[in-house]
C-alpha cells in the first residue's frame, strides 16, 4: 500500500508513467497546477515548495530502491518541484507559466553546470536538487523577461 502511495507522489500522479517524455508530461502537469492554483502570496508559495521539497526527496529515494533503479525516468516530483521554483514569485499568467515551462526544459535537458554535479548526491537528494537548481535558473531567466516586459 505505502509502495503505491510513493509511486503516485513520485510519478506526479502517474504523469510521468504517459509515453514518451515523461519529465515533459510532469513539467506540463506542475505547469496546469501552477496556472490554476498558485498561490499570490510568496509565503504560501515557500510552504508548498517546502512541501514538495520533502515528498520530492521521500517519494523519489522510496520508489526508486523500490523499483532497483538510481533515477527512473518515470519520476517528475523533481520537475514539479524544479517549476514551482521557476515560478516562485512570478504572477502566474498564461506567458509566464509557459515561458517557464519552455525555459526549464531546456535547461533541465541541457543541464547547464553546475546542476549535472547535484545528480551525484545521494538518493532522492540526487533526484529533487538538480531539478531544483534547474528551477532557479529558470526563475532568473523568467524575472528578466518580465523585466524586460517580454512576458
Amino acid at each position: 500500500m505505502i509502495d503505491k502511495l510513493w509511486e503516485f507522489i513520485a510519478t506526479g500522479c502517474y504523469s510521468g508513467k504517459l509515453p514518451k517524455m515523461p519529465g515533459t508530461w510532469g513539467s506540463i502537469f506542475a505547469a496546469v497546477l501552477i496556472y490554476f492554483f498558485w498561490p499570490d502570496n510568496l509565503l504560501f508559495q515557500g510552504v508548498i515548495v517546502l512541501l514538495t521539497f520533502v515528498l520530492s526527496v521521500l517519494s523519489s529515494h522510496f520508489y526508486s530502491l523500490n523499483l532497483g533503479v538510481k533515477d527512473p525516468d518515470s519520476v517528475v516530483i523533481d520537475e514539479i518541484i524544479g517549476m514551482q521554483i521557476a515560478m516562485l514569485g512570478i504572477k502566474p499568467s498564461l506567458s509566464a507559466v509557459l515561458f517557464a515551462l519552455v525555459i526549464f526544459r531546456i535547461i533541465d535537458i541541457m543541464k547547464p553546470p553546475p546542476i549535472k554535479m547535484f545528480e551525484k548526491l545521494p538518493g532522492g537528494f540526487g533526484i529533487t536538487v538538480d531539478d531544483m537548481v534547474a528551477g532557479l535558473y529558470t526563475n532568473l531567466l523568467l524575472r528578466l523577461l518580465v523585466w524586460r516586459n517580454y512576458v
